[in-house]
């Protein structure tokens, strides 16, 4: 399946937190409320738009990225595995495996080095694939900022479109499918280290 993000996972991406997990943190306050699963799909999307990746749950991944000299950077904050790199060579049009670590090597934030010399520089020209993602039980505050934007979706008063806050101008749909840009500048500095690096994400 290939993401918004520009890359491929293996499988379907579930909400970040599901509807049991949901249901205890908030101590069934919204249990049997049927906005609630739309709310939980919502602030998972807005959280993963603004992180620049999937986040969570750990997935198989497959990224053809644009080297940069000697450096890769992958589409993600969480690398746990680099189980291949392949570099496109113009001159046969094919792909080359390269060995790991002994051509290439990788930091678990998404960074890889071609070792001794240049990757190729074709646009999309190193393809990877690789293990990201965290376990949404092992981050707490990643769990805790995905069910404050899904209460902040359910507890709008009905009818209500929209509202400013915090300098963030915020549109919701009357059946709380959608948040937008909602979240508070508390929840985007608690989600700072989960965000790609050079991510332009608001």
């Amino acid at each position: 399946m290939m993401t918004p993000w520009g890359y491929e996972i293996d499988g379907e991406l579930p909400p970040l937190v599901d509807f049991a997990d949901f249901d205890v943190m908030t101590g069934g306050k919204w249990r049997g409320d049927m906005r609630a699963m739309s709310a939980i799909a919502a602030a998972s999307q807005a959280i993963r738009n603004h992180c620049g990746w999937h986040v969570s749950p750990s997935m198989t991944c497959t990224a053809r990225v644009t080297a940069d000299g000697r450096m890769v950077r992958l589409p993600a904050a969480y690398v746990s595995d680099v189980e291949s790199v392949k570099e496109y060579d113009p001159r046969t049009e094919s792909w080359n495996e390269l060995a790991l670590p002994g051509e290439v090597e990788a930091r678990h934030d998404g960074l890889l080095r071609r070792i001794g010399t240049r990757f190729c520089p074709a646009w999309d020209g190193v393809e990877v694939a690789y293990t990201a993602g965290y376990d949404c039980c092992a981050v707490p505050d990643l769990a805790n900022a995905v069910i404050g934007i899904a209460e902040a979706v359910l507890m709008m008063p009905r009818g209500v479109a929209s509202e400013s806050a915090d300098g963030v101008a915020v549109t919701y749909t009357t059946s709380a499918q959608s948040i937008a840009n909602s979240m508070t500048a508390a929840q985007r500095s608690a989600l700072a280290p989960y965000k790609v690096v050079g991510s332009h994400a608001a």
